[in-house]
């Protein structure tokens, strides 16, 4: 072999190598994909170059060194298939090269020959390179065994575990450090092992995660936390740490798992949302909303700032780690849904004024979006219009699972989902949050704007009549995306609007505007008559049953609403009639209790005031939301014409003078 011809191909090697490794240092996304796309095309054809020749023993150090480097470059740039079948026959080259022949394409049991029949120390380092890369191939696919079989049989006599116990074999396992320092490499083997080694214990650990196994889970985390790693792996280890320590009801343990996590490497963005979703089981409020403050200013800066590749490895981990267990731990909220849920969970807990800040933020970079329909994809609306309340979705994916041994009450007014769920924000929904929110903040014309943009969006787009049979729509309605049924968009519509023209009416009422009160609440109720209701019986879809129950809770809030602008406009008779009504919708609300009461008590009728009131305090609330909207969870005093503490206290002082 020429010596000049093998001097210009490890020059052109070590050229490729040295540009990549620079552009990991770059920051800007193009230019730095462009240069590893012009290494990975440079290798792929040098290669081809020297797989031109017949295979030589001579050639075949630089050979296989030149294809380790095309394979591991290959790792961000094809799929994982090509770079299996580029390593089958990168070996059934070698052994051509040596005189031996071997016709499986089996990894393992190509890895078998291979390894016996080289010897020398320079061919083995080379071989050792490779050996990384189907490891990583097996690891990628979660091959454990596969992985486990083929490392035993690297240097049997170092090797003598007989347990299956993959960590200990690995923990034993010594690859040649011999390298010839005139062919750079991509990564040299040890630092591959390294990055090997600590992916392999992770994957062990996410699937006895998967299996709920979640004592093994940890003392797997606990023991990839001892391994050299890069900051940004280190930093998910310990989020993983804290996540089984979640699972194990061991929530401090857990905190300081996250803090660790952020200690190592800020932009860890999901141990903050876990930290968040760890205090809201310890019901600490303040830390909480902290957390999501912190997450959200964070997410908003990473979107703003270039990316940072330093540390960046040359292999991704995220290649090794393909497991959904760990995605699901790791993901975190899209940056606006985490602003919704800081939002919804400041009125929860009564913090008006931060919820009002918060939901007009939101509103205004939803707006915005609506404006850019190709920042979202959302590019096939007929309209912005349309967009912002019709069929399309916007999509914001919500970690599909909650902390360890906490009841479902817990998360039902929270927008974070149980585990195998997926959750679509729309845009109807955050502003009649928003509209609400504005009421509890006494804004009550900023409200009734809000309430009135939902409206104009709407109308257009409902029928002049819905039938539903109960027994056969919950099996359409479990249809998603798209494909929905259009007739249960238009139900949500109808919802929205009446939900809109509900709050109004509340606002109006506030405002002593009780004509103005009774027709938006009169034009709610036109909007729900317009659905039609064929049988009495609701199927077992979750979701079916949520909208049958929202619609009769708006129809009932709507009702006791009429009912209380009546009393005011001294129109008893029909206040009587519209909070009967109400009663027969919704049966645990006290707040429509107490109008009925007074009512009674205006229209002289004692006995059945007293008897009215009694039952409201014998009977506690046990409301359940179901999944309600926000908006629907409760009837607000603001719409009562009338002080409480008085009718109780008329009340009271009218029973004891009945000698009961």
């Amino acid at each position: 072999m020429d010596a000049c011809l093998l001097d210009k191909w490890t020059q052109q090697n070590n050229f490729f190598v040295k540009e990549w490794k620079l552009s990991d240092r770059r920051i800007g996304g193009n230019q730095q994909q462009g240069t590893k796309e012009k290494c990975h095309m440079g290798t792929v054809k040098l290669l081809q170059m020297m797989q031109g020749v017949p295979a030589d023993i001579e050639l075949i150090q630089l050979e296989l060194t030149v294809a380790y480097n095309t394979l591991v470059f290959s790792f961000n740039l094809s799929t994982l298939s090509d770079v299996q079948d580029n390593l089958t026959n990168t070996l059934l080259r070698a052994h051509e090269a040596v005189g031996c022949q071997t016709f499986t394409r089996d990894p393992v049991m190509l890895w078998h020959a291979t390894l016996k029949s080289f010897s020398d120390m320079a061919h083995l380092s080379c071989l050792h390179n490779l050996l990384c890369v189907q490891w990583a191939l097996l690891l990628a696919s979660c091959q454990m065994k596969s992985i486990h079989q083929m490392l035993r049989d690297v240097t049997q006599e170092e090797v003598t575990v007989p347990s299956q116990d993959l960590r200990a074999v690995i923990q034993k396992l010594r690859l040649s450090d011999k390298e010839n320092s005139n062919i750079l490499v991509a990564i040299t083997a040890r630092e591959f092992k390294d990055l090997l080694q600590i992916c392999t214990v992770l994957v062990e650990g996410l699937e006895s995660l998967k299996q709920e196994n979640y004592s093994a889970a940890l003392v797997a985390f606990l023991e990839a936390m001892s391994l050299p790693a890069p900051r940004a792996l280190l930093a998910q280890v310990h989020t993983l740490t804290g996540f089984a320590f979640a699972k194990l009801n061991q929530p401090q343990s857990a905190l300081q798992s996250y803090r660790k996590a952020l200690e190592v490497d800020f932009g860890c963005h999901s141990a903050l949302y876990q930290s968040a979703l760890v205090y809201r089981q310890l019901k600490n409020t303040q830390a909480e909303i902290e957390a999501l403050r912190l997450l959200h200013s964070a997410l908003v800066q990473h979107a703003e700032e270039p990316m940072d590749n330093t540390g960046v490895m040359v292999i991704s981990p995220d290649v090794l780690l393909s497991s959904t267990c760990m995605d699901s731990v790791l993901a975190v909220p899209a940056t606006q849904l985490i602003l919704h849920c800081l939002a919804y969970t400041c009125v929860l807990h009564d913090r008006i004024s931060e919820a009002v800040e918060l939901y007009l933020d939101l509103m205004s970079s939803l707006q915005s979006d609506i404006t850019q329909p190709a920042r979202h994809n959302v590019n096939k609306m007929q309209s912005i219009k349309n967009e912002m309340l019709c069929a399309e979705e916007l999509t914001y994916q919500i970690i599909k699972f909650q902390m360890a041994n906490v009841t479902r009450n817990t998360y039902i007014h929270i927008p974070v989902l149980t585990e195998g769920d997926v959750s679509f924000l729309r845009v109807a929904v955050v502003y009649l949050e928003a509209a609400f929110t504005l009421l509890r903040a006494k804004r009550m014309w900023d409200a009734i704007t809000v309430c009135e943009d939902v409206i104009t969006k709407t109308m257009n787009l409902i029928p002049e009549k819905l039938l539903f049979d109960l027994s056969e729509e919950h099996l359409l309605f479990s249809i998603e995306g798209p494909s929905k049924s259009v007739k249960h968009e238009r139900l949500e519509n109808v919802l929205w609007a009446a939900a809109a023209h509900y709050l109004q009416g509340l606002a109006y009422c506030k405002m002593k505007d009780t004509k103005e009160s009774v027709s938006s609440f009169t034009r709610s109720l036109n909007w729900l008559a317009k659905v039609s209701l064929k049988s009495t019986v609701v199927g077992n879809h979750r979701d079916w049953e949520v909208k049958m129950k929202t619609l009769q809770r708006l129809r009932g809030l709507a009702l006791a609403g009429r009912g209380v602008s009546f009393m005011e406009r001294g129109q008893l008779k029909e206040a009587l009639r519209d909070l009967k009504l109400s009663l027969q919708s919704i049966t645990d609300l006290q707040m429509i209790k107490f109008g009925l009461v007074e009512v009674y008590r205006r229209l002289g009728r004692q006995e059945e005031a007293i008897a009215c009131w009694r039952e409201s305090h014998i009977s506690a609330e046990a409301f359940s939301s179901g999944n309600l909207p926000l908006y629907l969870q409760t009837f607000p005093d603001i719409s009562l014409c009338f002080d409480i503490s008085d009718l109780n206290k008329m009340m009271e002082d009218a029973f004891h003078r009945r000698g009961v």
